[in-house]
């Protein structure tokens, strides 16, 4: 059977072997990532790691010149690979994924196999990669990762990008922020919808109504209560003064 190594550099070669190469890796990443299966899992994620970051040796020219070490596949290969990782990656692999985050062609794949990873280590790289890459489009996936996960080191990285210059990447902050039982969230949500845009106005307010909500669920009824009646007393359509009403009277009963 093919190692890892062998199949990885397939998917280099002619179409129909590097089809059959991945097939054959994702069955395998597949089958390791299954419960029950964490020896192999942790084999496998440390396989396609090395295939993520491997660097050819460093040699000379003809000349004699030194040939720096170079990345050994190409970014096309390097985005498969990052996929792979998204079935088996541990904390063990986020370095390997956040080097590929500096590649525009890797990044997307590789920010996919970050936010399939629920370790610790993958939640500080994908708050740390808010600040460090480029772009509101990507920024806004990274937000949205995010808003999946909790803790305090994620919270206050939300309600930073609730501020930030991009509308798309403010509003998937906000939209976030509605996902934890945090009264202080509101103010951020409430600035929202004075947005001028119509679009962000419509979503902050159901993302106010969500809060309120969430907040409710997790027995803060009090702030639940005030969020209902300021939307009820907002510039908010009628679907979500509807909601707060009906919020309103949940909890008086």
């Amino acid at each position: 059977m093919a190692t890892i190594k062998e199949l990885v550099k397939q998917m280099g070669g002619e179409q129909k072997a590097a089809s059959t190469a991945y097939r054959a890796l994702e069955d395998m990443a597949t089958r390791a990532g299954a419960p029950g299966s964490e020896a192999r899992r942790a084999t496998v994620a440390a396989d396609l790691g090395a295939e993520l970051t491997a660097m050819t040796e460093p040699k000379k020219d003809e000349k004699g010149k030194d040939i720096p070490p170079r990345l050994v596949h190409s970014s096309r290969i390097r985005a498969k690979v990052a996929r792979l990782l998204s079935y088996v990656a541990g904390a063990e692999e986020v370095p390997a994924l956040v080097q590929a985050l500096g590649d525009l062609e890797v990044r997307e794949m590789a920010r996919f196999a970050l936010d399939r990873n629920i370790s610790a280590a993958a939640t500080e790289a994908l708050i740390k990669a808010l600040d460090d890459q480029v772009g509101p489009i990507f920024r806004t996936g990274i937000v949205s990762a995010l808003g999946k996960r909790k803790g305090a080191n994620v919270l206050s990285a939300l309600q930073k990008a609730a501020e930030h210059e991009k509308c798309h990447v403010r509003i998937a902050a906000i939209e976030a922020l509605a996902n934890f039982a945090d009264a202080s969230n509101d103010a951020f949500i409430a600035k929202a919808t004075r947005a001028q845009c119509p679009g962000c106005r419509a979503r902050a307010n159901k993302a106010r109504v969500r809060l309120a909500e969430t907040l409710c669920q997790a027995g803060n009824k009090p702030a639940a209560r005030r969020i209902y009646k300021a939307i009820r007393a907002s510039n908010a359509e009628a679907p979500q003064k509807k909601a707060a009403e009906i919020g309103l009277k949940s909890l008086a009963s």
